[in-house]
């Protein structure tokens, strides 16, 4: 709606010539009220209308138009203005225009559409309006908002599945004002379809959830997080809790997350997978580690004057002569470390014959190299932050390796086989590889490896080739504790009334009813499907859950989580609904209805609306 153009300026100070006033105001009649507010008196029905310049004159002339007492409007009109028409639609035609002008528009757009006139010609692009213009429709909003609410629970609550719930945060340093949490949950439908909310790739998944939450805030998660689920009703449902967000030792996390795992385990008979964070973040957690403690700011130090006198050394004298390679690693090593990862003791490692090789002529040089003691620190801290970022990546869901139990006694063997170094009096192990193991491999590593055994090109099968390759003679230990915890997950499925699942009658190969007992041992013995890259495991799931009901059901838990794509897609969405609300919260006042206004723009683009 645009803003009338005969519209004067309402400054005082203005120096332009004024525009000729509006030709409403030849059938309006504008006065003070009591109060002092300016208000417009119609001269045919007698209506009366805010006059404020603010409001403009868009709405006087709409209802002039409309006015069924003046003998000028316009032929065909039904004789209701704009405010007429709004106060005498009936409630639910007023709400699905509501529902179509939030999920049509942006949260800014919204504020612009309910702005006076004068307002949207001030900003046209909305920069800085007020969003406490949007309490003239709070009720109506939070009423809508609460009506799909109810609706989305009910949907979820109709699912025969359990749900992965996701908390991504964002955080962009200083500015509180940048930072927020979504929480995201993940199913798969009863039809076993890949359907798409805000992730468009191979699940279903909602935002349930958003809040704007500081980093340094770090204890409100754990309430939010159980506040939500509650409100959602699907806090017993809840297979496991991924955490996309970055780690620091000093924020409390750990803590926090062993207060949601204790609080999800006890509210479920069937087993609660655990808090796994995203390895996306394993290098932002070591490299807080290695802020925290100076376990290697000496070796660093040494480093970066070597890097710099070679640097010098390279630009004034000519018998030195560095390739571009090395010429990029050492001034990458003048400059210090970016992020506190392996790649910057790589870039020493990588030129560590170069410092050796200019030792021979340069005596200068010899006197600040490093040592023997301190090239073998700086070698094995590359070893152990190459172990961990190798880890990271095999484990990750994008690379579909088979996971590996990854423990202390397992980096320890491949440490001594890659570095001279003594383990047990390494610091490095007992700070930094000990917490990173603990909080990102060990601890949830079965969700995965139930993935992978639910997988019918895989099975137990392949995890016995990769595990032979790793572990050698201790393959079979491993193995034993991974078949161990499958089988306890599967019991406690087995044992669980399916009241709240879809159910199928177990049938055999030939359709024939079949004993339960039987079910996970048909599955393991009968043949794998081929190993193709196109394979579509929950087709198979679906066509196959007559037979191995248990099994289904674990698939439909535990398969939800299997795609990384949903963790971009996800910040995507968060970074989105931030940049929405931006301005907003640059006001002291927030609207209680801004979280709803963007929760509902999610909820009314979903299939079931």
């Amino acid at each position: 709606m645009e803003g009338d153009p005969n519209v004067g300026s309402s400054s005082s100070s203005a120096i332009k010539k004024r525009k000729k006033p509006s030709p409403v105001w030849n059938e309006m009649i504008k006065y003070p009220d009591a109060d002092g507010k300016l208000k417009a008196e119609c001269k045919h029905c007698k209506k009366t209308f805010d006059a404020d310049s603010k409001k403009g004159t868009t709405h006087l002339k709409n209802h002039l138009e409309r006015c069924p007492a003046n003998p000028k409007r316009k032929s065909g009109s039904d004789g209701r203005d704009g405010d007429d028409q709004h106060q005498s639609l009936s409630p639910s035609i007023k709400t699905k225009e509501l529902a179509s002008l939030i999920k049509e528009n942006s949260v800014r757009g919204v504020i612009k559409h309910f702005s006076s006139d004068q307002e949207r010609m001030n900003w046209p692009d909305c920069p800085h309006l007020d969003p406490r213009v949007l309490n003239s429709r709070k009720d109506e909003i939070l009423q809508l908002y609460q009506e799909e609410k109810e609706k989305l629970c009910q949907f979820l609550n109709n699912l025969s599945c359990r749900f992965t719930l996701q908390l991504v945060c964002r955080n962009r340093g200083m500015d509180d004002m940048d930072d927020g949490c979504l929480l995201v949950v993940n199913y798969i439908d009863d039809s076993w379809e890949r359907q798409s909310k805000i992730i468009s790739w191979e699940r279903q998944s909602k935002i349930i959830s958003f809040w704007h939450c500081p980093r340094d805030h770090i204890k409100n998660f754990t309430e939010a997080v159980k506040q939500s689920c509650m409100d959602w009703k699907i806090d017993m449902n809840i297979c496991s809790l991924v955490l996309s967000l970055e780690i620091d030792t000093a924020d409390g996390l750990y803590n926090e997350i062993g207060k949601m795992e204790s609080w999800f385990s006890q509210r479920r008979s069937l087993p609660f997978a655990g808090c796994l964070l995203s390895t996306y973040y394993l290098r932002d957690y070591v490299g807080s580690v290695l802020k925290s403690e100076d376990y290697v700011g000496d070796g660093i130090r040494s480093i970066k004057e070597c890097a710099a006198y070679v640097q010098n050394k390279s630009t004034s004298d000519k018998l030195i002569q560095l390739d571009g390679a090395v010429r990029l690693a050492i001034s990458m090593l003048d400059y210090g470390p970016p992020v506190w990862g392996f790649g910057y003791f790589q870039s020493a490692v990588d030129v560590k014959e170069v410092f050796s090789a200019l030792e021979q002529f340069d005596s200068e040089f010899r006197s600040i190299n490093l040592s023997k003691q301190k090239w073998d620190e700086v070698t094995a801290t590359y070893e152990h932050l190459k172990l961990l970022e190798d880890v990271s990546i095999s484990i990750s869901w994008e690379r579909r390796d088979i996971p590996i139990i990854v423990d202390l006694p397992y980096v320890h063997k491949i440490l001594k086989d890659r570095c001279n170094h003594t383990i047990e009096d390494c610091l490095l192990c007992q700070k930094v590889m000990k917490g990173a193991i603990d909080l990102f491999f060990s601890k949830n590593y079965s969700v995965r490896v139930i993935a992978v055994i639910l997988d019918p090109r895989l099975k137990m099968d392949g995890l016995q080739l990769r595990y032979k390759e790793i572990y050698g003679s201790d393959a079979d230990r491993y193995l034993e504790k991974v078949n161990k915890d499958f089988r306890d997950v599967y019991d406690a499925y087995a044992a669980t009334a399916s009241s709240n699942s879809k159910s199928y009658e177990m049938l055999d190969a030939m359709g024939r009813p079949s004993s339960p007992k039987s079910e996970l041992d048909l599955y393991m013995k009968e043949l794998k499907v081929p190993a193709v890259k196109k394979f579509d495991k929950l087709a198979w799931w679906r066509g196959n859950a007559p037979f191995y009901p248990t099994l289904a059901r674990m698939a439909r838990d535990y398969l939800a989580l299997e795609i990384t794509t949903a963790d971009a897609a996800a910040k995507h969405a968060l970074f989105a609904l931030i940049h929405d609300v931006d301005c907003i919260y640059q006001f002291p006042g927030i609207p209680e209805i801004i979280t709803p206004l963007l929760l509902l723009k999610g909820f009314l683009s979903s299939p079931e609306n």
